[in-house]
């Protein structure tokens, strides 16, 4: 098989690169043709050699039997009648007549053939040539034998028929009325099919049928929106009737002639342009592309929606078991956590109770100090700092053995060998420096002093006989010990278990001091609550200092009445406070409150005065300052605080109900002050938690408990109420502000 191989030219600028093949036009009709299995020169050679012709006989031969055949053809029955007004035409207005009806072609017109032509010519001529009229006796007038000869040489161009064609007025070109009841398919085809004739390019497509596909549609309205048109309109052309030759003239009249034409060439263009948008709008065919092309968008916008919420559905139930298994890891690490925590918690509590213990042993033994003498406060700090130097080197079962030694013990030397064994063995493992234990050593000379043991038998038989010794002097307090004290007892407010042995064991273990006696702290706090006056003026100053540069928390409500102490009882109320005054002071105690009950109550409301008036002062400058945040970080002083609570203790007592009452401290009498402390850790705690759960949050719980459960030590009531004084706090500032201004 052979094969050969050629290049196609460049695409055309319209094509499309994503479609596979594309269709110009349609296939042409069938058309009769005569076809010759021999040429006719090879037939005329054959038939002189069958008939035993030369080329002159055969020749003359065929010239007789066509037209014999021709004679056999025409009749003249097919002939149109010429109308009076047809057969009276001027040959002169040859361009005002109607070739076609004058050659007996009404009914074919454009679509006659050239034999149709031909034969009709043939039969005009017969019929009307001048020699057979005189022959017949009629006048001879060949007038109309010239329009027929006219008409059979115009129609016989085809150059100078495609003239007339393009005027022909016999033809309705005219656009259809958009208002035409009918068939859309019977009113246009036509219109298409007689505007098919003026194609340059054929086959031209038709306008098919309601079944036609949308791709045949397209090529159809495609072809005729870029239709190629022969028409022309030369026949209209007017001629110089005087037949001047003058050469202006001549071109003159080609000028105008080529505007008519070019005039004419647009009228019919929009004509046609007219008749295709009519039938674009109007076609069935592409209204049902429409509904098609709209439903598969739709169906294909469903498509893609349900994709998306399949893809969201799997993704939320993704999320949702990452999340369960997110939180279930959570309760896991957390309730492992906690266990751990307690655990841990549970250790440290019984090392501390251990210590403690151990601790109460030293102290019941008097230091290893002679019952009836009183050890000095630098061998009691200095024993109490190696008994914490030797429980960082202990373990819980270290601590346990020896406290258990030490309950075996009989006397304080059985206590204090407990102490020096385990002493030895840490130093003779190098787990303790022999430089830092002085007091717990062989070699002290205080081993042999023997001290028994608070409760038992030993201290009972060896009590002293002189009653009438006086105690041992009580140990001053120191500012340091004041502030732990104060500290303490904030942090173990009033109601805590074993509250004052807690505060004990806080201060003397940040003070490396021997702790004190309930009794001991008792006392001190109330002197504390009764304010400056109770404390020694360079006490007061040192404290002030003190709270000044290391007091770092965030208060409630920084003012005078919040007191940064809580004691055992709450702060009573003014008639709870009256009828106590009444019934434990004695009557002339009574009567000095009373005397001074006007000039507290004026002292007060002066320092009130002062304090307002410093207030203000310091508002008017704080106004160039920047604010650190909403909330204000305040350092209260405790004795500001005690003096306030004692303020408010002495005008409940005194009855005071005018001044005293509307100051801030009389105000607070009336309910429990308690102490509301934020430290910065929970305040940043607070502000995180409240961005990561705002007032939009949806949740399955409430998100107050969340809040609550992402700050340490507050519950969801104390956050409520912080958050509930920053927003009025900022209310307040931004007020004070616009009065300001």
């Amino acid at each position: 098989m052979a094969q050969s191989s050629f290049i196609f030219d460049v695409s055309p600028e319209g094509w499309n690169e994503s479609s596979q093949y594309r269709i110009n036009s349609g296939i042409s009709g069938s058309v009769n043709r005569n076809i010759e299995p021999v040429g006719r020169f090879f037939l005329a050679h054959a038939r002189r050699k069958l008939n035993n012709h030369s080329f002159d006989e055969d020749d003359r031969i065929q010239a007789e039997a066509a037209i014999k055949q021709e004679d056999e053809v025409i009749d003249l029955k097919d002939d149109e009648e010429e109308t009076p007004e047809l057969l009276s035409r001027d040959p002169k207005d040859w361009k005002e007549q109607d070739h076609y009806a004058v050659l007996g072609l009404s009914k074919y017109r454009w679509k006659a053939t050239d034999d149709q032509i031909k034969q009709a010519h043939r039969r005009k001529v017969l019929k009307h040539h001048p020699d057979k009229k005189a022959s017949s006796g009629n006048t001879n007038d060949d007038a109309f034998f010239k329009c027929i000869q006219k008409a059979y040489e115009i129609l016989f161009d085809p150059v100078k028929r495609r003239q007339f064609d393009s005027v022909d007025e016999a033809i309705d070109d005219s656009p259809p009325s958009l208002k035409a009841k009918g068939d859309f398919f019977e009113i246009y085809g036509p219109v298409f099919e007689r505007e098919a004739r003026f194609s340059n390019k054929t086959p031209v497509p038709m306008l098919g049928d309601i079944n036609a596909p949308k791709s045949e549609v397209e090529a159809f309205y495609d072809f005729w929106y870029n239709f190629d048109s022969w028409r022309s309109f030369e026949y209209l052309d007017k001629e110089d009737a005087d037949g001047t030759d003058n050469r202006d003239d001549k071109r003159y009249l080609e000028r105008k002639n080529k505007t008519e034409r070019a005039k004419h060439k647009k009228e019919d263009t929009q004509r046609l342009r007219k008749i295709i948008d009519q039938s674009l709008s109007l076609d069935p065919r592409i209204l049902k592309f429409k509904q098609e092309e709209r439903a598969a968008r739709e169906a294909k916008k469903k498509q893609k929606e349900d994709a998306v919420k399949a893809s969201q559905e799997a993704a939320k139930k993704a999320a949702e078991e990452e999340k369960l298994k997110k939180e279930q890891a959570e309760a896991e690490a957390k309730q492992k956590q906690q266990g751990e925590k307690k655990k841990k918690e549970a250790l440290k509590k019984s090392m501390r109770n251990e210590r403690k213990t151990i601790k109460t042993f030293v102290k019941n033994c008097n230091y290893f100090y002679p019952t009836n003498e009183s050890p000095p406060a630098d061998v009691i700090g200095k024993q109490l700092t190696e008994l914490d130097l030797l429980f960082e080197k202990l373990t819980l079962e270290d601590l346990q053995n020896v406290r258990n030694q030490m309950d075996s013990a009989k006397d304080s030397n059985g206590v204090k060998q407990a102490l020096i064994i385990e002493v030895s063995r840490l130093i003779n493992s190098s787990d303790l420096s022999p430089d830092t234990i002085t007091h717990f050593k062989q070699s002290d000379t205080t081993l042999n002093t023997i001290v028994p043991i608070k409760g038992s038998s030993t201290e009972k038989d060896n009590v002293p006989k002189d009653e009438n010794k006086k105690e041992p002097k009580e140990r001053p307090w120191d500012v340091d010990e004041i502030s732990l004290l104060i500290k303490a007892a904030n942090k173990f407010p009033g109601g805590s278990v074993n509250r004052w042995e807690k505060i004990s064991e806080f201060v003397a273990d940040h003070s490396r001091k021997p702790p004190r006696s309930n009794e001991e702290l008792i006392k001190k706090s109330k002197e504390v609550q009764k304010g400056a006056n109770a404390l020694d003026e360079g006490d007061v100053r040192k404290l002030q200092h003190q709270k000044k540069h290391t007091d770092t928390r965030i208060y409630e409500d920084p003012s005078m009445r919040e007191a940064t102490i809580n004691y055992d009882e709450k702060l009573r109320t003014q008639t709870n406070a009256q009828t106590n005054a009444q019934t434990n002071v004695q009557t002339n105690v009574q009567t000095n409150a009373q005397t001074n009950a006007q000039p507290n109550a004026q002292t007060n409301a002066q320092n009130n005065s002062k304090t307002s008036s410093k207030q203000g002062k310091n508002k008017t400058k704080s106004k160039s300052l920047p604010q650190p945040t909403e909330s204000r970080i305040t350092e209260v002083s405790a004795v500001k605080a005690d003096a306030s609570i004692k303020s408010t203790e002495a005008n409940s007592v005194n009855g005071s109900t005018s001044k005293a009452s509307s100051s801030p401290s009389s105000s607070s009498s009336s309910t429990s002050v308690t102490t509301n402390v934020w430290i910065a850790t929970q305040q940043a705690q607070l502000e995180r938690a409240l961005q990561m759960y705002p007032p939009s949050w949806k949740g399955d719980v409430d998100r107050w408990d969340k809040i609550a459960s992402a700050v340490e030590g507050k519950t969801k009531k104390e956050c409520k109420l912080r958050v509930k004084y920053l927003s009025e706090q900022v209310k307040a500032k931004k007020a004070a502000q616009s009065i300001e201004k």
